[in-house]
């Protein structure tokens, strides 16, 4: 393979570089948006090619040839950036001037560029000349944050969605599919961790008597108010869904028998105690726990779970409602 480096035509163009200005002048302009040479003796001068000015709106003619003539339109964070990689560049040939910033175009807007040096040194190692080039990358930058806009659209839209595919659209509790999903995951969690786990079944009692007397419009109120109280009452580590017309449901981790029912009649008191509604708001809950074991499958206990609860609930309807039942109380004991 033949030596790049030393290609006949890369020397020819080496060449012509050298000795047509008009070569260089072509490179610049066809290649680059501005090239500066700066004089690192005399920091205050810096030469920079028409073309930078023209990007930022700037008749050249009215530009300096001094530093800071840029300095003053760059963003200031992104100059002590560029300023930073310029003494580490100056301090290390192998630590790259290579960074993106902003200046501010005569207009106001932003102007993207990648600016880009290399430092020219004495026979001592001493930089005294830095060469660069800038190029203007602000459509691509533009580009790009809109491309991040329209993903953060479709972020919020897909959450949206998430949300109406999980949320209850009356109560914005958890529905039937959240649950049904989270149920089987915290007895699989309940298992890892040897805990126990409670599951908490709610009717809202009376509700067809509501709506017949006072009105689909206050059946709802009424479902309202209760997801309302239900999520001041629960512990913030509990999962609270609207599973049913009438019915919710709290999965109640790190609970047992005694515990959970603590917690059920302290909801079951929260909407007892609901008050400026023309009629009574009561619930009824049922109550089972279990313990997971390595042994169990827990699609099949959330199924049996759900189970057991609901026999709870309808002894404490058939009790006389607004009342709290845990299942192992509806089951003779064991002689």
């Amino acid at each position: 393979m033949e030596d790049q480096t030393g290609h006949y035509l890369m020397k020819e163009l080496y060449g012509l570089v050298r000795s047509d200005p008009a070569i260089f002048e072509f490179l610049q302009e066809g290649s680059l948006d501005g090239i500066w040479y700066w004089d690192l003796e005399d920091p205050a001068v810096e030469w920079l090619s028409p073309r930078f000015w023209q990007v930022l709106g700037y008749d050249p003619e009215d530009k300096k040839h001094l530093a800071s003539e840029w300095q003053d339109l760059i963003n200031p964070d992104d100059l002590q950036v560029a300023l930073k990689n310029f003494n580490d560049h100056c301090a290390d040939p192998k630590h790259p001037y290579d960074q993106i910033v902003r200046y501010t175009h005569k207009n106001g807007s932003t102007v993207w560029v990648r600016c880009r040096g290399i430092a020219i040194r004495d026979s001592s190692g001493k930089p005294i000349r830095m060469l660069g080039a800038h190029n203007d990358i602000t459509d691509l930058k533009n580009a790009e944050m809109e491309l991040k806009k329209q993903a953060e659209k479709l972020r919020l839209l897909n959450e949206e969605l998430e949300s109406l595919a999980t949320r209850d659209g009356l109560t914005n509790l958890y529905n039937r599919r959240a649950f049904d999903a989270h149920l089987p995951w915290s007895i699989s969690n309940a298992r890892r961790l040897k805990e126990e786990l409670s599951l908490m079944l709610i009717d809202l009692d009376q509700l067809k008597l509501i709506n017949d007397i006072h009105g689909h419009a206050q059946g709802d109120r009424a479902l309202i108010l209760t997801a309302q109280a239900l999520q001041g009452a629960v512990r913030e580590n509990d999962f609270l869904a609207r599973v049913g017309g009438d019915e919710f449901v709290v999965v109640l981790p790190r609970t047992d028998q005694t515990q959970g029912l603590v917690v059920g009649e302290r909801v079951r008191s929260k909407i007892q105690d609901l008050q400026g509604n023309p009629y009574a708001i009561t619930i009824s809950v049922g109550l089972t726990t279990m313990s997971p074991n390595e042994q169990d499958d827990f699609l099949i206990l959330a199924v049996q779970a759900m189970q057991q609860a609901d026999q709870a609930l309808l002894l404490a309807k058939a009790h006389g409602r607004n009342r709290v039942y845990h299942y192992k109380q509806s089951v003779p004991a064991v002689t």
